[in-house]
């Protein structure tokens, strides 16, 4: 199942209700220069085999997704994420894990924007993007309404 992120009239952007790949690391280089390669490419490789979904490409820079591809950390901050705890909506949250988001932290090389779990409900950085136990990817798609 899908939440709605956005509705833009004839589409809507939806997240995934739960984390789609568990154990995903952002990029496993650890610089976030290069873009979520490794978080990109495992919900690629989840999302590749899913039919009424168009087949869209999404480049986050150095990853493809053809059918799905992370929040943002603009998205997240729309629907009321910020790094206070307790500010993402429960149905962003209610997972027991922290999900990447696409966008890196530019002040920082080792770090990225992600979700919390359930326990903190906000919107942070952490600073080691190649770890993998307690992170995952949840898939953003946009479908028409016709």
């Amino acid at each position: 199942s899908f939440y709605v992120l956005k509705d833009n009239g004839s589409t809507l952007t939806l997240i995934s209700s739960s984390v789609v790949a568990t154990s995903v690391a952002w990029d496993s280089s650890g610089k976030n220069s290069y873009g979520p390669r490794t978080a990109t490419q495992k919900l690629e490789s989840v999302t590749s085999s899913w039919t009424n979904v168009p087949a869209n490409t999404y480049n986050e820079s150095t990853g493809i997704a053809t059918r799905a591809r992370l929040i943002t950390e603009a998205e997240a901050r729309s629907v009321g994420c910020t790094d206070s705890t307790d500010s993402c909506p429960t149905w962003l949250t209610d997972s027991s894990y922290y999900h990447w988001t696409s966008s890196p932290l530019s002040s920082v090389i080792s770090s990225a924007w992600m979700v919390s779990a359930s326990v903190y409900r906000r919107l942070y950085t952490y600073s080691s993007i190649d770890s993998t136990t307690g992170y995952g990817v949840r898939a953003v798609i946009t479908i028409s309404k016709k």
